[in-house]
């Protein structure tokens, strides 16, 4: 196997190599999916993708450094990696089986959207919607969830607001998904608008991950749906 120097230790990986596999070769304790390994050389460095298969040679050189991302880099519909389609699945299940299990509940085959069929409008809203106790409640995660949190979430558009009630659109704002015309004419479809609801920035702090079960000691679905049914229960204090 090739020797090579990553983060300035020699060690052996093989010819052909994921991030991955360079990340554990290192010897470090790292969650891989927390850190992004770069290839370095004096003309320039290239970021490898996860779970790509890279030619690795003698000699060759690498950096592992914690990955990032920002806000405004969220994007939708994409090609989740594995092991956060696994994540989300884990987490829709065990909101599903405490706040929806005498509802159905639809996730999409990518982890792209979940929707909860039974969500349970606050009293106010009911008010507004006679007859309309439990309607549908749409979730679209970003590429990068867990990292980054969902943005928002998806009413029925037929629904009439309370009188207090505010910051329901038939759009996404700020990031969200529903500014595209595409992403637009997928809720115009659909049926829905969007609620604005932002977490602060900082204040979403999901589980450093050794293992997919890990989420469940950071921020997470559970949170989510938290917020959601809060900020319709209080919408003028967000």
């Amino acid at each position: 196997m090739p020797t090579v120097i990553v983060n300035g230790k020699r060690v052996n990986v093989p010819s052909s190599a994921t991030p991955e596999d360079i990340i554990n070769a290192s010897g470090r304790r790292v969650n891989p999916s927390t850190r992004a390994v770069i290839k370095t050389n004096t003309a320039n460095n290239d970021r490898m993708k996860p779970y790509q298969n890279y030619t690795v040679h003698d000699g060759d050189k690498y950096k592992i450094v914690p990955d990032r991302v920002k806000a405004a880099d969220a994007t939708y519909f994409g090609c989740k990696e594995p092991w956060r389609q696994e994540l989300i699945t884990q987490q829709v299940f065990q909101v599903s089986e405490k706040f929806f299990k005498r509802s159905t509940v639809e996730l999409d085959d990518d982890c792209n959207w979940v929707v909860f069929n039974g969500f349970l409008l606050p009293e106010e809203w009911q008010r507004a919607n006679p007859g309309q106790k439990f309607v549908r409640m749409m979730l679209i995660f970003p590429d990068q969830y867990p990292d980054l949190p969902t943005n928002g979430f998806y009413l029925p558009a037929s629904l009439q607001i309370p009188a207090n009630a505010q910051h329901f659109y038939d759009r996404g704002y700020g990031g969200a998904f529903g500014q595209t015309a595409e992403e637009m004419e997928f809720m115009r479809q659909g049926q829905w608008k969007w609620y604005c609801t932002h977490i602060k920035p900082g204040a979403w702090q999901p589980a450093r991950l050794r293992e997919i079960s890990d989420w469940r000691y950071g921020d997470n679905l559970w949170d989510i749906i938290t917020l959601c049914i809060d900020v319709l229960t209080h919408p003028l204090d967000d």
